[in-house]
């Protein structure tokens, strides 16, 4: 199976997010300026869309999404 190159991004942001504590809070804090540093790239939202990402490690809270 080969992966797409947005498969790909998410991966390496996930990866990311793991190792580096700083990264993960600025991604959960401002996702689309972390991202864009990340990657050296801009990220093009479709209109009327916000990114969000949330820290769902806290293992006495269940999330639904």
């Amino acid at each position: 199976m080969e992966f797409t190159n947005e498969q790909k991004l998410y991966a390496e942001i996930v990866q990311k997010a793991w190792e580096d504590a700083d990264f993960k809070r600025d991604l959960t804090a401002n996702p689309v300026k972390a991202i864009e540093n990340l990657t050296g790239q801009k990220v093009n939202l479709p209109a009327g869309k916000t990114l969000v990402v949330r820290d769902q490690t806290d293992e006495s809270t269940v999330y639904i999404n």
